[in-house]
Protein backbone atom coordinates (compact mmCIF):
# COMPACT_ATOMS: atom_id res chain seq x y z
CA UNK A 1 0.00 0.00 0.00
CA UNK A 2 1.55 3.37 -0.75
CA UNK A 3 -0.14 6.04 1.25
CA UNK A 4 1.49 9.81 0.33
CA UNK A 5 1.33 12.78 3.05
CA UNK A 6 0.77 15.94 1.04
CA UNK A 7 -0.53 19.25 0.75
CA UNK A 8 -3.23 19.49 -2.72
CA UNK A 9 -1.44 23.09 -3.46
CA UNK A 10 2.31 21.78 -2.86
CA UNK A 11 4.87 21.92 -6.17
CA UNK A 12 6.64 19.23 -4.35
CA UNK A 13 3.43 17.34 -3.64
CA UNK A 14 2.27 17.34 -7.46
CA UNK A 15 5.51 16.38 -8.53
CA UNK A 16 4.99 13.17 -6.39
CA UNK A 17 1.26 12.73 -7.82
CA UNK A 18 2.12 13.20 -11.32
CA UNK A 19 4.55 10.42 -11.20
CA UNK A 20 2.12 8.40 -9.22
CA UNK A 21 -0.15 9.11 -12.30
CA UNK A 22 2.43 8.42 -15.22
CA UNK A 23 3.06 4.68 -13.23
CA UNK A 24 -0.74 4.27 -13.07
CA UNK A 25 -0.02 3.17 -9.22
CA UNK A 26 -3.20 2.94 -6.48
CA UNK A 27 -2.41 4.94 -3.50
CA UNK A 28 -4.13 6.58 -0.45
CA UNK A 29 -3.83 10.06 -0.51
CA UNK A 30 -3.37 11.57 3.26
CA UNK A 31 -4.10 15.47 2.64
CA UNK A 32 -2.25 17.68 5.59
CA UNK A 33 -4.18 21.10 6.29
CA UNK A 34 -1.63 23.22 5.48
CA UNK A 35 -2.57 26.71 7.31
CA UNK A 36 -2.88 28.43 10.68
CA UNK A 37 -0.80 27.58 13.87
CA UNK A 38 -2.77 24.29 13.80
CA UNK A 39 -0.76 22.91 10.49
CA UNK A 40 -0.26 19.25 10.21
CA UNK A 41 2.79 19.41 9.30
CA UNK A 42 4.80 20.92 12.35
CA UNK A 43 2.70 18.76 14.84
CA UNK A 44 4.78 16.33 16.41
CA UNK A 45 2.68 13.00 14.75
CA UNK A 46 4.06 13.96 11.69
CA UNK A 47 7.83 15.22 12.78
CA UNK A 48 7.41 11.49 13.48
CA UNK A 49 6.84 10.48 10.18
CA UNK A 50 9.07 13.35 8.33
CA UNK A 51 11.30 15.15 10.67
CA UNK A 52 12.13 17.85 8.44
CA UNK A 53 8.10 18.79 8.99
CA UNK A 54 7.69 19.24 5.13
CA UNK A 55 5.93 17.04 2.33
CA UNK A 56 5.16 15.26 0.81
CA UNK A 57 6.48 11.78 2.57
CA UNK A 58 5.73 8.68 0.99
CA UNK A 59 4.76 5.43 3.19
CA UNK A 60 5.05 2.21 1.84
CA UNK A 61 4.00 -0.26 3.34
CA UNK A 62 5.90 0.69 6.48
CA UNK A 63 8.76 2.19 4.97
CA UNK A 64 8.75 6.13 5.01
CA UNK A 65 10.32 8.10 2.01
CA UNK A 66 10.48 11.73 2.53
CA UNK A 67 12.07 14.35 -0.10
CA UNK A 68 9.80 14.64 -3.28
CA UNK A 69 12.89 13.85 -5.65
CA UNK A 70 13.60 11.15 -3.53
CA UNK A 71 10.53 9.63 -3.93
CA UNK A 72 10.17 9.78 -7.41
CA UNK A 73 13.37 7.76 -7.82
CA UNK A 74 11.97 5.49 -5.26
CA UNK A 75 8.77 4.68 -7.20
CA UNK A 76 11.08 4.01 -9.90
CA UNK A 77 13.11 1.59 -7.94
CA UNK A 78 10.16 -0.18 -6.75
CA UNK A 79 7.99 0.00 -9.99
CA UNK A 80 9.94 -0.69 -13.29
CA UNK A 81 6.90 -0.56 -15.07
CA UNK A 82 6.19 2.56 -16.98
CA UNK A 83 10.09 3.58 -16.65
CA UNK A 84 10.69 7.33 -16.04
CA UNK A 85 14.04 6.97 -15.81
CA UNK A 86 16.49 7.36 -18.93
CA UNK A 87 18.41 3.98 -19.62
CA UNK A 88 21.50 5.85 -21.17
CA UNK A 89 23.72 6.59 -18.44
CA UNK A 90 24.91 9.99 -19.64
CA UNK A 91 21.24 10.62 -19.61
CA UNK A 92 20.00 9.64 -16.51
CA UNK A 93 22.41 11.82 -15.46
CA UNK A 94 21.42 14.74 -17.33
CA UNK A 95 18.10 13.65 -15.62
CA UNK A 96 19.29 13.88 -12.10
CA UNK A 97 20.75 17.41 -13.06
CA UNK A 98 17.36 18.37 -13.60
CA UNK A 99 16.38 16.90 -10.87
CA UNK A 100 18.93 18.72 -8.63
CA UNK A 101 17.64 22.31 -10.24
CA UNK A 102 14.19 21.85 -9.49
CA UNK A 103 14.94 21.96 -6.05
CA UNK A 104 18.19 23.99 -5.62
CA UNK A 105 17.20 26.31 -8.24
CA UNK A 106 13.60 26.88 -9.02
CA UNK A 107 12.08 25.88 -5.55
CA UNK A 108 13.61 28.05 -3.62
CA UNK A 109 13.98 31.03 -5.99
CA UNK A 110 9.51 31.05 -6.46
CA UNK A 111 9.37 30.20 -3.00
CA UNK A 112 10.78 33.71 -2.39
CA UNK A 113 9.25 35.64 -4.73
CA UNK A 114 5.79 33.60 -3.46
CA UNK A 115 6.25 34.78 -0.09
CA UNK A 116 4.93 38.11 0.00
CA UNK A 117 2.14 37.61 -2.09
CA UNK A 118 0.65 34.50 -0.63
CA UNK A 119 2.40 33.22 2.48
CA UNK A 120 2.52 37.04 4.11
CA UNK A 121 -0.69 37.76 2.73
CA UNK A 122 -1.83 34.25 4.48
CA UNK A 123 -0.33 35.11 7.92
CA UNK A 124 -1.47 38.87 8.26
CA UNK A 125 -4.47 37.86 10.67
CA UNK A 126 -2.04 36.23 12.65
CA UNK A 127 -0.28 38.29 15.74
CA UNK A 128 3.34 38.95 15.42
CA UNK A 129 3.34 36.39 18.09
CA UNK A 130 1.60 33.95 16.77
CA UNK A 131 3.78 34.07 13.76
CA UNK A 132 7.40 33.48 15.78
CA UNK A 133 5.24 31.03 17.33
CA UNK A 134 4.73 28.69 14.40
CA UNK A 135 8.17 29.72 13.05
CA UNK A 136 9.79 28.36 16.21
CA UNK A 137 7.89 25.07 15.87
CA UNK A 138 10.12 24.19 12.85
CA UNK A 139 12.26 21.28 13.56
CA UNK A 140 15.59 22.13 11.67
CA UNK A 141 17.64 25.37 12.35
CA UNK A 142 17.76 27.08 8.63
CA UNK A 143 14.45 26.40 8.22
CA UNK A 144 13.52 27.85 11.56
CA UNK A 145 15.95 30.75 11.11
CA UNK A 146 14.61 31.63 7.37
CA UNK A 147 10.91 31.63 8.73
CA UNK A 148 11.75 33.99 11.27
CA UNK A 149 13.42 36.42 9.29
CA UNK A 150 11.07 36.39 6.94
CA UNK A 151 8.38 36.99 9.66
CA UNK A 152 9.67 39.76 10.65
CA UNK A 153 11.49 41.90 7.74
CA UNK A 154 9.57 40.14 4.47
CA UNK A 155 11.00 39.38 1.67
CA UNK A 156 13.23 42.50 -0.30
CA UNK A 157 12.31 43.53 -3.41
CA UNK A 158 16.11 43.17 -4.23
CA UNK A 159 15.83 39.50 -3.06
CA UNK A 160 12.98 39.37 -5.28
CA UNK A 161 14.98 40.75 -8.24
CA UNK A 162 17.19 38.48 -7.58
CA UNK A 163 15.15 35.18 -7.53
CA UNK A 164 13.66 36.11 -10.62
CA UNK A 165 16.76 36.22 -12.16
CA UNK A 166 17.59 32.71 -11.13
CA UNK A 167 14.77 31.47 -12.71
CA UNK A 168 15.12 33.19 -15.81
CA UNK A 169 18.77 31.79 -16.24
CA UNK A 170 17.13 28.16 -15.51
CA UNK A 171 14.73 28.87 -18.24
CA UNK A 172 17.66 29.97 -20.71
CA UNK A 173 18.87 26.39 -19.55
CA UNK A 174 15.65 24.54 -20.58
CA UNK A 175 15.64 26.38 -23.85
CA UNK A 176 18.88 25.47 -24.62
CA UNK A 177 18.03 21.62 -24.10
CA UNK A 178 14.61 21.70 -25.47
CA UNK A 179 15.90 23.34 -28.96
CA UNK A 180 18.10 20.04 -29.09
CA UNK A 181 15.62 17.23 -27.64
CA UNK A 182 11.85 16.93 -27.02
CA UNK A 183 12.17 16.16 -23.72
CA UNK A 184 14.96 17.66 -21.25
CA UNK A 185 16.69 14.33 -20.47
CA UNK A 186 16.56 13.28 -23.96
CA UNK A 187 13.82 11.51 -26.25
CA UNK A 188 11.37 10.56 -23.59
CA UNK A 189 9.65 12.18 -20.80
CA UNK A 190 11.20 11.30 -17.68
CA UNK A 191 11.53 12.91 -13.55
CA UNK A 192 13.22 15.03 -15.82
CA UNK A 193 9.80 17.16 -17.34
CA UNK A 194 7.85 15.96 -13.44
CA UNK A 195 10.47 17.87 -11.54
CA UNK A 196 9.78 21.11 -13.34
CA UNK A 197 6.60 21.24 -14.56
CA UNK A 198 4.89 21.97 -10.90
CA UNK A 199 6.78 25.36 -11.25
CA UNK A 200 5.51 26.45 -14.18
CA UNK A 201 2.43 26.62 -13.04
CA UNK A 202 3.76 28.56 -10.13
CA UNK A 203 4.97 31.27 -12.87
CA UNK A 204 1.55 31.36 -14.05
CA UNK A 205 -0.15 32.10 -10.19
CA UNK A 206 3.05 34.52 -9.57
CA UNK A 207 2.21 36.46 -12.82
CA UNK A 208 5.70 36.53 -14.28
CA UNK A 209 5.16 37.18 -17.24
CA UNK A 210 9.02 37.64 -18.39
CA UNK A 211 9.22 33.78 -17.28
CA UNK A 212 6.50 32.33 -19.11
CA UNK A 213 6.89 34.79 -22.67
CA UNK A 214 7.26 31.30 -24.79
CA UNK A 215 8.02 34.35 -27.82
CA UNK A 216 11.46 34.27 -25.97
CA UNK A 217 11.83 30.67 -25.19
CA UNK A 218 9.76 28.91 -27.92
CA UNK A 219 11.09 24.96 -27.16
CA UNK A 220 10.30 25.76 -23.24
CA UNK A 221 6.82 26.50 -24.90
CA UNK A 222 6.16 24.17 -26.78
CA UNK A 223 7.64 21.49 -24.02
CA UNK A 224 4.95 23.27 -21.85
CA UNK A 225 1.69 22.39 -24.40
CA UNK A 226 2.85 18.88 -24.63
CA UNK A 227 3.60 18.21 -20.76
CA UNK A 228 -0.34 19.89 -19.88
CA UNK A 229 -1.29 17.61 -22.74
CA UNK A 230 -0.52 14.15 -20.92
CA UNK A 231 -3.18 12.69 -18.72
CA UNK A 232 -0.82 12.83 -15.50
CA UNK A 233 -0.97 16.62 -16.21
CA UNK A 234 -4.59 16.77 -15.42
CA UNK A 235 -4.46 14.08 -12.66
CA UNK A 236 -1.17 14.84 -10.69
CA UNK A 237 -1.66 18.86 -10.56
CA UNK A 238 -5.31 18.50 -9.92
CA UNK A 239 -6.42 20.31 -6.61
CA UNK A 240 -9.18 19.11 -3.69
CA UNK A 241 -10.19 22.39 -3.44
CA UNK A 242 -12.52 21.12 -0.05
CA UNK A 243 -9.15 20.24 1.56
CA UNK A 244 -6.84 22.46 -0.16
Amino acid sequence: MLTLYHFWTSTCSKKVRISLAEKDLEWESRPLVGAGPGRENLQPWYLAINPNGVVPSLDHDGTIIIESCVILEYLEDMFPEHPLRPEDPAKRAAMRIWLDKSESVVHRNINIISHNRFRAARMAKLSDEEKMAMAEKYPRVAMRAEQIRRFRDGVSPEEEALAEANLAECMDDMEAALSKQPWLAGEEFSLADIAITPFIERFYINEREKLIDWSARPAVGDWWARVQARASYATGMALDMANA
